[in-house]
């Protein structure tokens, strides 16, 4: 197997078709193998004069060498869901990973060679790039609870055993539930309102399932197609209530799928490990490496905030009930939110723009951010059409700089049925130099789960799937421009929450310009230009009826941090919601909604940790403010953008904004920490 394993040979890119089942567990098991050597080796050679090379570069191989593997089996699983022997492999091969990983973090030894080295001679004349490596390893050795005794270890290791299974079962019970909800029609007249596009989707649902009408299934862009565009009030609050109690004890599957008592152990556990690592709760530990410096900062900072879009809630409430009672409804319900706001957007454009979504082909709007990125950046994307894909639907970006490869994009435009239910950014590889001086390349991977057009329909985007474009495509950019040489550093991967999501806010800041709006749109079908006046008419809707957006995105991250912040103090999580709730006036949301159960945010990586994405929005404003001064397309400042905030490893955020922007951070924008 070793001489066959395609997952065993050296690649610049997966070799994604020749990988089979077989070959997932030997792999891994044969790359542990291979490191836990590594490691005794860097422990055997390393007591006396440890050296950057011998030690951090040999490590960081090992750990690359191991993560490179299982994102390329994680990539794979999608396509093969229904395919018992390679999930059996899958999940054996986890395991054996993360047992490494955990031995790893445990292995005191390694500790103190990192140690030595920090402290040796040689480490003073080290670049600060290299010390900042250093000081990460040896603050997430710690965090990994390689200083505790071992009876602490041990119990610390059995939390994160339980906090990782509580974790994979509330997003098993979120995609049953998800898969076993839909809903048969066989009256178009229901359907009224709704796109041709999304009716042909619904109708190649009902041919997949032997039906003659429509099929409704409980994915977010069906969802959201529905709560927008649906004229059939019955419709709408059927479908919200099956979408608000998911995997709960509410709704049509009350009591099964029920993430409920998950979540509640969830916390516990992850509030132990807080407490056992020496931090007051989980919210706390999960600010080690962020701007915030401790939890009150957080909450005064989302307060602030709510206070901010206070006013134009209200006034967005009362004009959302004269437009409802103009269409003959007195009391607005939550399922006619998002339609009546529609409608207002729709009637402020006026007809000058019938369907924006005709003029945003994907392929077309894709080659134009290949542009638009050239362009900025000094860059150059080819398209691989020569290289296998990981699925059928996906392509490959090649970025080059001076005639030379830099790094790898791989673009998944649609929603897979077996994957994730949102849009994310993946990471295949982090760029770093081995000690022959010798570079990897890095490679994301672009999943913007758009829903695919159904047989002779184009693929059109609209201004929302615009701005998930853009928000992933930055992330992606993020990742192949970095320069920084060193694993642990380099990638979107190893960044926090408010660092790794702030490129990816500012590039949604384009698709919120008209300007910008006016050079993407290019009517699919007879190469029409989108107009002055039909990109204003446009943009002009984008700010419509958003304060009620924002409301719940400020609702879902003070309602996360207060979960991770209060843990024990004898609420529930339902009355934890509750609470938050109560702060804002203008939301109405049904005692019978069940959002924290759906939540996927507080089991991918996000929790504690929603507020990131506001704190790094309002920084993303900030910076955005230079490109409207300058141009939005103006060169200089698109490489001033790459050098600062895109190349790396050289300054944490608030730094490298400062020298991008010229100035120091407006003050006033955060609130000052607790003394």
């Amino acid at each position: 197997m070793p001489h066959t394993n395609p997952l065993l040979q050296h690649w610049q890119l997966p070799p994604w078709s020749a990988i089979r089942a077989e070959h997932l567990l030997p792999a891994v098991e044969r790359i542990v193998a291979d490191n836990l050597l590594i490691i005794e080796n860097v422990i055997a050679t390393q007591v006396d004069h440890p050296n950057w090379d011998d030690v951090v570069i040999a490590v960081d191989e090992a750990d690359a060498r191991l993560a490179e593997t299982m994102a390329v089996i994680e990539s794979l699983s999608v396509s093969h869901s229904d395919d018992p022997e390679w999930l059996s492999q899958e999940a054996l091969s986890t395991h054996a990973a993360q047992r490494y990983r955990t031995a790893k973090a445990a292995n005191r030894r390694l500790l103190q060679v990192y140690q030595r080295l920090a402290q040796s001679p040689v480490a003073a004349s080290f670049s600060d790039s290299r010390k900042a490596s250093l000081t990460k390893f040896l603050r997430r050795f710690q965090l990994a609870g390689g200083e505790l005794p071992i009876a602490q270890r041990d119990e610390l290791a059995r939390l994160n055993g339980e906090i990782d299974l509580l974790e994979k079962r509330f997003q098993s019970n979120l995609k049953a539930v998800n898969a076993a909800w839909n809903k048969d029609i066989d009256d178009i007249a229901l359907l009224a309102g709704l796109p041709a596009q999304t009716q042909a989707n619904l109708a190649a649902n009902g041919k997949k399932a032997g039906l003659s009408g429509w099929r409704l299934t409980l994915d977010q862009n069906t969802y959201d197609q529905i709560m927008k565009r649906a004229q059939h009030r019955g419709l709408r609050e059927e479908c919200f209530k099956a979408w608000c109690t998911r995997a709960s004890d509410q709704g049509p599957y009350a009591g099964r799928f029920d993430n409920g008592p998950v979540l509640e152990k969830l916390l516990a556990a992850r509030h132990a490990k807080a407490r056992l690592l020496g931090f007051d709760n989980f919210a706390h530990l999960r600010l080690h490496d962020r701007m915030a410096v401790d939890t009150d900062q957080v909450r005064r900072f989302l307060r602030q905030q709510i206070a901010l879009n206070a006013a134009a809630l209200a006034r967005e409430t009362d004009d959302l009930q004269a437009s409802a009672r103009q269409q003959g409804i007195e009391r607005i319900e939550a399922w006619d939110h998002n339609f009546l706001a529609e409608q207002l957007r729709l009637k402020q454009v006026g007809g000058g723009v019938q369907d924006l979504r005709q003029f945003f082909p994907l392929n077309a709007t894709l080659q134009s951010l290949r542009r638009f990125s050239e362009h900025m950046f000094g860059i150059s994307i080819s398209e691989n059409s020569r290289q296998e894909h990981f699925h059928d639907n996906v392509r490959l970006w090649e970025i080059s700089e001076h005639d030379q490869p830099i790094g790898f994009i791989y673009i998944d435009p649609f929603h897979h049925e077996a994957g994730t239910d949102f849009a994310w950014t993946g990471v295949l590889r982090n760029r770093r130099i081995n000690a022959e001086g010798r570079p990897a390349l890095p490679i994301a991977t672009l999943h913007c789960n758009f829903t695919a057009a159904a047989i002779g329909h184009p693929d059109l985007l609209g201004h929302d799937d615009l701005r998930v474009l853009l928000h992933e495509f930055g992330h992606c950019l993020h990742h192949v421009l970095t320069r920084s040489p060193h694993y642990n550093l380099s990638g979107i991967s190893h960044l926090s929450r408010d660092a790794a999501e702030f490129v990816g806010q500012l590039f949604e800041q384009w698709a919120l310009s008209g300007q910008f709006l006016r050079w993407l749109g290019t009517h699919h079908q007879t190469g029409e230009r989108l107009s002055e006046a039909q990109a204003t008419a446009a943009f002009s809707t984008t700010d419509v009826q958003r304060s009620r957006e924002t409301a719940i995105l400020l609702l879902s991250a003070l309602f996360d941090f207060e979960l991770h912040r209060c843990h024990g103090d004898g609420r529930t999580v339902q009355q934890v919601v509750e609470d938050v709730q109560g702060e804002f006036a203008h939301l109405s949301i049904p005692t019978y909604c069940r959002f924290a159960n759906s939540c996927d945010y507080l089991v991918t990586g996000y929790e504690a940790s929603l507020y990131a994405y506001k704190w790094s929005g309002v920084l993303a404003s900030e910076a955005f403010k230079r490109f409207e001064r300058e141009g939005l397309f103006n060169e200089q400042t698109g490489r001033d953008l790459r050098e600062h905030l895109l190349a790396g490893d050289r300054q944490a955020l608030p730094a490298a904004l400062q020298a991008f922007l010229g100035k120091p951070i407006d003050s006033a924008l955060f609130p000052a920490p607790a003394d």
